[in-house]
């Protein structure tokens, strides 16, 4: 694995773990555990697309970069709606807009579980240098 793939992985995890230590807490701002599962999943798939040389606008549209790794391989289709809820709190979940993003606990446990099988997912295709 390329270092900027490994460099990638490695601030994905750690968006992973702070979205599990804000769980940690009784009370937490859900939105921002959404924000950080949605950018362990956005770091994730750069790392992908790194390791498979694939060139990517830094844009935090998870759609747009899924399918770019689906395009290097199609495996990477059972991502798709694992991941398809998170990408509006790239930028909505943090800012106050006419339409707040108010996740419930319930919904920010199943955002972390997501995103922490993509980041599985991912790492280990990386890892393996699988691609189709």
């Amino acid at each position: 694995m390329s270092a900027k793939a490994n460099e990638w992985l490695t601030r994905a995890k750690a968006d992973l773990t702070a979205a599990e230590m804000l769980q940690t807490f009784e009370e937490y701002p859900i939105a921002i555990l959404a924000f950080h599962c949605q950018q362990a999943v956005e770091k994730s798939l750069k790392a992908f697309l790194t390791a498979q040389d694939v060139p990517f606008l830094f844009r935090h549209d998870l759609g747009y970069l899924l399918d770019l790794c689906i395009n290097a391989d199609p495996d990477l289709a059972e991502l798709e709606s694992e991941i398809a809820d998170l990408t509006p709190f790239a930028v909505e979940g943090r800012y106050p807009t006419d339409i707040p993003l108010e996740p419930t606990k319930e919904e920010g446990r199943a955002f972390y579980q997501q995103a922490k099988n993509a980041f599985a997912f991912v790492s280990k295709k990386i890892e393996s240098g699988e691609s189709a």
